[in-house]
């Protein structure tokens, strides 16, 4: 990776919110609907759909989590190779 992209992930896993979504996605072995993960963090509990569609927006971007279109829902994957290209182990997060 680019360390310019290497710095856009750790910034993206520098907030608490994301950082809920990818440990969240990181225990998942198949795509997860972005409210299933909503509904069962307790810290992401409040948050409103713009906010979590923007964090998910991030991680996207940032090349962490791949998102897939499942009917009217996206659901989401964790990019383990992209994480361990720069050395994050998600189990250690």
């Amino acid at each position: 990776m680019v360390q310019t992209q290497t710095v856009e992930v750790l910034k993206a896993l520098a907030d608490d919110t994301r950082l809920s979504i990818v440990r969240k996605l990181a225990l998942a072995d198949k795509p997860v609907t972005s409210c299933n993960i909503v509904g069962s963090c307790r810290l992401l509990g409040g948050l409103s759909q713009p906010a979590a569609s923007h964090h998910f927006a991030k991680l996207v971007k940032a090349g962490i989590v791949i998102e897939q279109k499942q009917g009217t829902q996206k659901a989401y994957t964790l990019a383990h190779d992209a994480l361990a290209a720069i050395g994050v182990d998600v189990t250690k997060l």
